[in-house]
């Protein structure tokens, strides 16, 4: 992972983490606490916690994202709800009052962030009125076909249009930063119409830009070559990476896309029992200041 950000947590921070987090308090009281103010621990008050925290903000800020590493892996995602608060303020809900979400692949669905399918370069929750500013991650089960399957890509929005300035691919940049196109979210009613680049900005998801298309009865050719050539420069600044058992990513929802490759099942008893990758995931509204 030579162009990939990356922060080792010690193994000394691990321990006390995992001992801090050990406690038998429900993850919904946490999520109460984190909706409140914050998630305080004794442990952030600490030396070994603030150079922690001062390296991934470090990295966070010079390249939009950062993967942390040496993490032990919480059953319920409670660790995540901590670790995001070194890059991001302000936690999104769902449901009312939860604030993190757990994916586990299947063979079985269509939904896009539960299947084996391969994904799509995008942004999170791109059709709302304000989209969240931070996405967090942490893997509770890796990819049982790792490295081969379950890889994952962050492609920065500033070396994405430096590519395409580069490539003189004058179609696509218009199409980013000129055209007023629309987005829908097929399971609500949530859609969102404007430039996909605004400034140092981007909101993108190719389908929802194909659900509005289907909505409206059309398709359009330019768009789709727009949305394949995004794809191949998204795929050229970007290097893949797979997340290991408590491996955690937050990256910025607004400068970058992420990606996320094909994944594999290990069937032990089919069709219903089996091992397959699994993460959580939460959201967080506004970037915290230096």
């Amino acid at each position: 992972m030579v162009n990939v950000s990356v922060v080792v947590a010690s193994s000394k921070l691990a321990g006390c983490l995992a001992d801090s987090l050990s406690q038998p308090v429900s993850l919904e009281t946490l999520e109460q606490h984190a909706r409140e103010s914050e998630l305080a621990l004794p442990l952030i008050r600490t030396e070994e916690w603030r150079k922690f925290s001062d390296g991934v903000r470090s990295a966070f800020k010079s390249q939009d994202y950062v993967i942390i590493k040496g993490m032990p892996a919480v059953a319920d995602g409670r660790l995540l709800l901590l670790v995001a608060q070194t890059v991001g303020a302000e936690f999104r809900t769902y449901r009312g009052t939860q604030i993190v979400k757990r994916f586990t692949m299947s063979p079985w669905t269509t939904e896009l962030s539960h299947t084996t399918k391969e994904g799509e370069f995008h942004t999170d929750l791109n059709t709302e009125i304000i989209p969240p500013a931070i996405t967090g991650m942490q893997c509770l089960d890796p990819d049982p076909g790792a490295p081969k399957y379950g890889l994952s890509r962050v492609a920065r929005l500033k070396k994405l249009m430096t590519f395409l300035k580069q490539s003189a691919d004058d179609q696509t940049l218009k199409f980013l930063t000129e055209r007023t196109v629309t987005m829908l979210n097929d399971h609500s009613s949530s859609s969102w119409s404007g430039h996909v680049v605004e400034g140092d900005t981007i909101r993108y998801h190719p389908e929802t830009l194909r659900a509005a298309m289907r909505r409206q009865g059309r398709v359009e050719t330019e768009v789709n070559i727009c949305i394949e050539r995004i794809a191949t420069a998204a795929f050229a600044v970007s290097d893949s990476f797979v997340l290991d058992r408590g491996d955690i990513l937050l990256l910025s929802n607004y400068r970058t896309l992420h990606y996320r490759g094909e994944c594999s099942v290990q069937f032990k008893q089919f069709p219903t029992q089996f091992d397959s990758r699994s993460v959580f995931v939460l959201h967080m509204s506004s970037e915290r200041e230096s």
